[in-house]
């Protein structure tokens, strides 16, 4: 390339840096372009997974229930508590896994707050239960998979999802009170 240096003479500048600067900025937009596409992939792999058309929901529903009634029986004799259990939502995923909140009393007989919990083999799997990573893994897959609703309640954990918990907490939005 050749530059005229004030008129008088030309200089040749070589051609080395500008073809270093284009494939530097190729490479740039390149993965620019790979990142947006991969957490497009990402996003869309672990998004929430689409509702039951009504006619897969009225075939799973019952065989849901009925694996809900053996779940809620093994909660109820794990838990140990001669009051009824305080539920949150409890839900089926396509897996056949259930999943969902319960307030239970500790080994203390104090009530332990809402605690998420999970099924293996229609056993209640809690987060004392296993190793914290696998937990958040089994527990991550059920909130992306609510297919059959088998309880309404609250999907908050912790002392203000239960019932008296809803009375002594607030919600707090954009830094107001709210309620």
């Amino acid at each position: 390339m050749a530059v005229r240096d004030f008129g008088t003479r030309t200089i040749k500048q070589p051609l080395t840096p500008l073809v270093f600067s284009a494939i530097a900025v190729a490479g740039t937009l390149a993965a620019f372009l790979f990142t947006v596409v991969d957490l497009a992939r990402f996003e869309r792999d672990n998004g929430f997974k689409p509702s039951p058309t009504p006619i897969q929901r009225a075939r799973y529903e019952p065989v849901a229930k009925a694996q809900w009634r053996q779940v809620r029986a093994h909660l109820e004799a794990r838990l140990n508590q001669r009051s009824p259990l305080e539920l949150g939502a409890v839900w089926a995923t396509r897996a056949g896994q259930v999943c969902g909140l319960v307030n239970g009393r500790g080994s203390f007989g104090g009530l332990a707050a809402m605690t998420r919990f999970y099924t293996v083999d229609q056993r209640p799997v809690f987060h004392q239960d296993v190793a914290h990573v696998a937990f958040q893994k089994a527990w991550f897959e059920c909130r992306r998979d609510p297919y059959v609703m088998l309880h309404e309640g609250t999907t908050e954990p912790g002392f203000c999802g239960t019932e008296l918990g809803k009375r002594r907490c607030f919600k707090v939005k954009n830094g107001v009170r709210v309620g």
